[in-house]
């Protein structure tokens, strides 16, 4: 792997990290049981598909995404 992959998979990681911390925190669950379903969610999968560019949107974006993938049972 290159540098700049290394540090898109990081800012990956910190995204998820952001996104799974503030649902947990909102939905008063713990990071922890949050975590594998997010990573299983349509969500998650895009997040850690490069080419999706989904990272790009930030963790506000990224969470309502799958706010709304959870309201529409995806």
């Amino acid at each position: 792997m290159d540098v700049m992959t290394d540090r898109v998979n990081a800012a990956i990681d910190l995204l998820t990290t952001m996104v799974v911390e503030s649902v947990a925190k909102e939905d008063g669950r713990d990071a922890s049981d949050v975590l594998p379903i997010f990573l299983r969610s349509r969500t998650g999968q895009m997040l850690y598909d490069e080419s999706s560019k989904l990272w790009w949107d930030g963790p506000a974006f990224i969470e309502e995404q799958y706010r709304q993938e959870l309201a529409h049972g995806h």
